[in-house]
């Protein structure tokens, strides 16, 4: 027979146990960690039920003290973004990124905004993975897509520095190639013409080596070149990839400009074998 004072002892054992999670949590970001997984509780808390620890966990993601953007994984809240309860995927990706075993790196307009192309700020956070794709994020406020491809570049990723360590973002000649590559999930050519025309400052073609072109295709690379010196009028750097990409035994061939529309009386440009069948109007 359970006794009065045994249940309010145990009751008395089990509000001890959850505030001190709560206070392990709240006091992380002194520690200078500001992410944590449900295993890092369980090894740091092992006779904790299952029970209390989503209790706890929910009454403090209530107070906005932590927010969870996929299961299991959990990022506490900084003071500078506890009125909104929302925090820029920046702040911890590097982080998620290990926790779900991924090779990855800040891709698309996210990536050129590094650069300092920002002309048109982009509503979600775009992450390059490995395959198979990683399933969207829409919650907590962010909208974070996953594109992937078979290989990650690794010689072409640089380490950005942000408030909770660093964060792989692609170099400005792969964000260059992704942004054409994936020119669907931008917008549009137009949209990746604006954006080519703010990041080609920070582009340089001398910096790749023949492995660079393993991880693109020759139609990509011809559109690429053709609106650098063409829409860009920037005849260097259109110069370097061409000699770079026929360094690298790249065949050029025929190609529409814009996928899926029709050439009929196009014009076609001779260097890049890129016919022309899309106008295009970059946003100064």
């Amino acid at each position: 027979m359970i006794t009065f004072a045994f249940a309010l002892q145990n009751y008395t054992n089990m509000s001890a146990t959850s505030e001190s999670l709560s206070v392990w949590i709240e006091k992380m970001p002194q520690r200078g960690y500001y992410t944590f997984t449900k295993m890092d509780i369980e090894e740091h808390f092992p006779s904790m039920s299952k029970n209390y620890i989503k209790s706890s966990l929910h009454r403090l993601a209530v107070r906005k003290i932590i927010i969870s953007p996929w299961r299991n994984f959990y990022v506490v809240i900084p003071t500078e973004f506890a009125l909104k309860g929302i925090i820029p995927p920046v702040f911890f990706m590097d982080a998620f990124m290990k926790f779900v075993n991924r090779q990855y790196y800040v891709a698309l307009l996210n990536a050129a905004v590094f650069y300092g192309a920002s002309h048109q700020s982009p509503q979600t956070f775009t992450v390059m993975t490995t395959s198979p794709t990683l399933r969207d994020v829409m919650k907590n406020g962010n909208s974070i897509v996953f594109v992937s491809r078979k290989e990650i570049p690794t010689a072409y990723i640089q380490q950005k520095k942000t408030q909770t360590g660093y964060i792989n973002v692609s170099s400005p000649e792969l964000t260059a190639v992704d942004l054409v590559a994936f020119e669907k999930n931008v917008g549009g050519l137009n949209r990746v013409c604006t954006v080519l025309n703010e990041l080609i400052e920070s582009v340089d073609f001398n910096r790749v080596h023949a492995d660079f072109f393993m991880f693109t295709t020759a139609p990509v690379i011809q559109r690429l070149g053709y609106i650098i010196e063409f829409l860009l009028e920037d005849k260097k750097q259109a110069d370097i990839l061409y000699g770079c990409a026929k360094s690298a035994d790249m065949v050029f061939r025929k190609i529409p400009f814009k996928v899926e529309k029709s050439t009929d009386g196009c014009e076609l440009n001779d260097r890049w074998k890129v016919i022309i069948n899309q106008k295009i109007e970059i946003d100064e």
